[in-house]
């Protein structure tokens, strides 16, 4: 039943996301890395302390996988299987008398295009000249004494 699956949905995408952020923020919280393929550290005890919530994490990945499962399936069945409505007719409102409309400047798109030119540029313009007359990249050097 598609209806049950789209009613299910996006409660279970909500807990999958409850689950998976919360846990991964109070982890890294409590000094655990990110993207890491093993936090266990060999087994040290701080990292210890992680190992339920990257459970709790885990079982919040695995509800937003079933999640967006149901979601393509919902979609793909809509798609297939919906009903098919017939599309009203659009209705256009005239004026009683029509009015010239008035020309002004700020309803120009060339005004705006210039702006939004001259705003990137702005913005952009002085971060990118740094980058290019910048001599070396990456940070400098670790000096410790």
């Amino acid at each position: 039943e598609l209806g049950l699956l789209a009613k299910v949905q996006p409660w279970l995408w909500f807990a999958g996301m409850m689950l998976f952020s919360f846990s991964n923020h109070i982890t890294g919280l409590m000094g655990m890395p990110r993207r890491v393929f093993d936090a266990s550290y060999l087994g040290d005890a701080f990292a210890a302390r992680w190992k339920v919530l990257t459970g709790i994490s885990a079982v919040g990945g695995v509800l937003l996988f079933v999640s967006a499962a149901f979601f393509v399936m919902v979609v793909v069945g809509t798609w297939l299987a919906g009903r098919k409505n017939e599309q009203p007719a659009v209705e256009f409102s005239e004026p009683l008398e029509p009015a010239p409309a008035p020309v002004a400047l700020l309803d120009r798109l060339g005004l705006w295009t210039v702006v939004a030119v001259m705003l990137v540029l702005v913005a952009y313009g002085y971060p990118i000249w740094h980058l290019i007359s910048t001599p070396h990249f990456g940070s400098p050097p670790y000096t410790p004494f």
